[in-house]
């Protein structure tokens, strides 16, 4: 870009023309007063976006403090909240965040059908802002049992459609104007394409100009407001014709040359000779930001200069997106032009696969950091979930500025990207302005009307009249958690546990005590409750507008399991007679109709599950938010059946969600009931623990209990799916996802997974460091 300097010397540079000190006060006190809190903005690293309804999906979140631009560690409570296609919730979560990351997951089952999925991240303290400061992720989720239509790479070349973006929204008579261009699908997919030309209205070409791979281009030119213009694409694949936006007459508009030597920053406003009539004369203020660091200048257009330039020093100017905007005498704002300093650099990541032993592969690691939080995916080099490439960097310096979020954002980080800066600064052309209004900035200021939450609140009331007396206590009890808290009963006989950490499936036992600290009995409710509330703004769902084109040569049918036929495949499957005959100690004790089980280092999962999974139905209330047992033969009873621990019979099943199967020796259970002589039980089921067990982590006699279904979400482990062939393995499966890598003093990590003939895998590498220096790579390698 070519700009008239007016400005001839650095001593220009560091001595402008004088504001008037009201104007400086104001706008300081404008910017200061909208950004005195701190925001958070969110990141999310999936392990992919493509799905089969049979896997896990893992994911792993990092919450940045915009005031320091390190992980906030003081944020707890994230919402996640789960959209399909037709924008109905799916599914909520409440996830637990520590030290500025969070990590979580889902098991995908049959339940999900094919489709696109929308995951939204955000606090309840976004509501207080103007601006979306939330995350989303659009997935998509497979059917297996239904023929799938691979996606093109390609864009839809027939929808193709061109924005202009002139600086400043204008294209301005009888000077050189830059237009900005974006050429995208009907899905807003970028379009490449080279020798777009720029014709008048006799067919002459004016000047011709490319976009790049995400569709972003840009061209200089002359205009005369007599004259009309039109942008033309003719090759094998487009045949675009669309006129330019009409020219106007005057105006003023904003440029400027980030490429100067010296970290200067040139900033040039321009007129053209009937608007130098107008404006002579007129202070203008020239206002850089981001968020509360500013920096200003006035200028004032004089003599027959149609362009007026004022220099900044770079290092005033924050890392990521800043507004440059153009204010009048009144503080209105004319036009806005965004500018992308990149200042931190990426920490670099270098990695080494390798065969070892005969069926596993080792990945190694090193990251130039120190103190890091870091999340690694690894793919087959094949999978087809790169549709999205979301970079951390791209959503805390980038996105968290821009009006129109750009979802595939890790080419302007990527440091093998030779035109990074070229890409980012058409890109800056067009995005017209950024999230933050300058009428919200003057006029509009956030206000606290949403907390900042931490934890959840266990709340009830007792029954019993504790006649005012404050010294009686509540005592919340959690032995498997190690969860001893005690808080006091008000006079109205209600107690209260704030800023509590509650996760679901937890159980966890409350007693009454007396000023004495003997445990009194009476009956209480008690609640898990949360102050999340609804994300207030508008939800940026990413959609799918293209017509789906299904082609014979993208079709993909999942293979048919042998196990569907009822066939079992016992190829490579050695039989061995390992038989022990079991022994019973309790076996007397029931009728000869109950089926007994004895415990090994085999078992896992709670009690709860086990007796779902042998004759019983069992799950949760959604209304007394209290765990059943209901026989399955006796669908026209309500009645639960009799269960014993230690021959010890038991009212409140919550308990068993709590009891470990590692901690019980035998299990009996009885659909027919003969073991009990009461003749209103639907079965019997006696549950022996292990001999040193501490029954009183399962059962005591005066407490009320309270199993959390509405606390913080429980993190998955996460298992890989099993695929019928290795195809279909290579297009969908995950080798391997680690949420929780911490580089300490080492800056050195292995990870091992199965080998599965891979010749070439693709690594996501995604973390911050404690000093907010983000890591961000994707890389394709080979494996040795």
């Amino acid at each position: 870009m070519r700009l008239k300097i007016t400005f001839i010397s650095l001593l220009c540079f560091l001595s402008t023309f004088s504001q008037t000190k009201t104007n400086t006060d104001k706008i300081n006190s404008y910017i200061e007063n909208y950004f005195r809190l701190d925001r958070e903005n969110i990141h999310v690293q999936f392990n992919k976006n493509t799905y089969v309804n049979n896997e896990d999906i893992g994911f792993k979140g990092y919450v940045l403090s915009k005031n320091n631009g390190k992980l906030n560690l003081g944020t707890a409570n994230i919402q996640l909240v789960i959209y399909d296609d037709q924008e109905k919730i799916v599914l909520k979560q409440l996830l637990f965040t520590n030290k500025g990351t969070f990590a979580g997951g889902i098991h995908l089952t049959e339940t999900f059908k094919s489709g696109i999925y929308h995951f939204h991240f955000y606090t309840n303290w976004m509501n207080n802002f103007n601006e979306d400061d939330s995350f989303t992720q659009k997935i998509e989720i497979i059917d297996k049992n239904e023929p799938y239509n691979l996606q093109s790479t390609d864009p839809n070349y027939k929808t193709a459609q061109v924005t202009f973006f002139p600086e400043s929204g204008i294209i301005l008579d009888d000077i050189n104007n830059r237009v900005g261009v974006q050429l995208t699908d009907c899905n807003k997919k970028g379009i490449q394409t080279d020798g777009i030309q720029i014709l008048d209205s006799k067919g002459n070409e004016i000047t011709t100009f490319n976009t790049n791979t995400v569709g972003n281009g840009s061209f200089y030119f002359i205009p005369s407001i007599v004259e009309t213009y039109t942008l033309k694409i003719k090759n094998d694949k487009l045949s675009v014709s669309q006129p330019l936006p009409k020219i106007t007459e005057t105006g003023l508009a904003l440029s400027y040359n980030n490429n100067l030597p010296k970290n200067i920053l040139a900033i040039a406003l321009k007129t053209n000779s009937k608007g130098l009539e107008i404006y002579k004369g007129k202070k203008y203020t020239i206002l850089i930001h981001q968020d509360g660091n500013s920096i200003q200048k006035e200028l004032t257009f004089t003599g027959d200069e149609t362009e007026q330039v004022v220099l900044f020093d770079k290092k005033f100017i924050s890392n990521g997106v800043n507004s440059i905007r153009l204010l009048d005498e009144n503080l209105n704002e004319i036009a806005e032009r965004l500018l992308y300093e990149y200042r931190t650099d990426k920490a670099v990541t270098t990695l080494e696969a390798k065969n070892i032993a005969n069926d596993s592969i080792l990945l190694l690691g090193k990251t130039d950091t120190k103190n890091a939080s870091v999340s690694i995916s690894i793919l087959p080099k094949d999978n087809v979930h790169f549709e999205q490439n979301k970079s951390i960097a791209g959503s805390f310096f980038l996105n968290a500025y821009l009006e129109h979020p750009e979802n595939n954002n890790y080419l302007y980080f990527d440091q093998n990207n030779p035109t990074q800066k070229q890409d980012m600064d058409v890109l800056m052309l067009n995005q017209p302005r950024s999230k933050f209004l300058w009428e919200n900035i003057k006029n509009n200021p956030p206000k606290t009307g949403y907390t900042f939450n931490k934890g959840v609140t266990i709340s009830g009331a007792v029954e019993k009249n504790t006649t005012g007396n404050t010294n009686y206590r509540i005592s919340l009890i959690s032995l498997k958690n190690s969860v001893f808290e005690e808080t006091p009963i008000d006079k109205n006989s209600n107690f209260k546990f704030e800023h509590f950490f509650a996760q679901d499936s937890t159980v966890f036992l409350l007693q009454m005590i007396n000023e004495k600290s003997v445990v009194k009995f009476t009956k209480m409710e008690a609640r898990v409750t949360s102050d999340e509330q609804n994300f207030h703004l508008p939800i940026p769902f990413e959609k799918n507008n293209c017509p789906v084109e299904k082609k014979p040569e993208n079709a993909f049918t999942f293979s048919k399991s042998a196990f569907d036929d009822g066939a079992v495949d016992l190829a490579g499957v050695t039989v061995q007679n390992n038989f022990k005959k079991e022994i019973f100690a309790h076996k007397g004790d029931m009728s000869l109709n109950a089926t007994a089980f004895k415990m090994d280092e085999t078992d896992f999962g709670n009690v709860l599950d086990f007796i779902g999974r042998n004759g019983f139905r069992t799950g949760i209330d959604p209304e007394e938010n209290t765990a059943y047992i209901r026989n399955t033969r006796d669908a026209f009873s309500d009645n639960p059946p009799a269960v014993y621990i230690d021959n010890v019979q038991q009212t409140d099943f919550n308990l068993l969600y709590s009891l470990d199967l590692t901690d019980v020796d035998e299990i009996y259970i009885d659909k027919s009931g003969a073991s009990d002589t009461a003749a209103s039980v639907s079965g019997t089921i006696k549950i022996f623990l292990k001999v040193g067990a501490d029954k009183n982590d399962y059962f005591r006699a005066k407490y009320t209990s309270l199993l959390v279904t509405t606390g913080f979400a429980k993190n998955i482990n996460f298992k890989n799916a099993t695929f019928e062939s290795q195809k279909e393995y290579f297009y969908f499966g995950t080798l391997n996802w680690t949420p929780t890598i911490e580089i300490k003093d080492n800056p050195n990590y292995e990870l091992r997974f199965p080998k599965t003939g891979q010749t070439e895998i693709k690594v996501l590498v995604e973390g911050i460091a404690e000093d907010g220096q983000v890591i961000s790579e994707i890389q394709t390698i080979p494996v040795k």
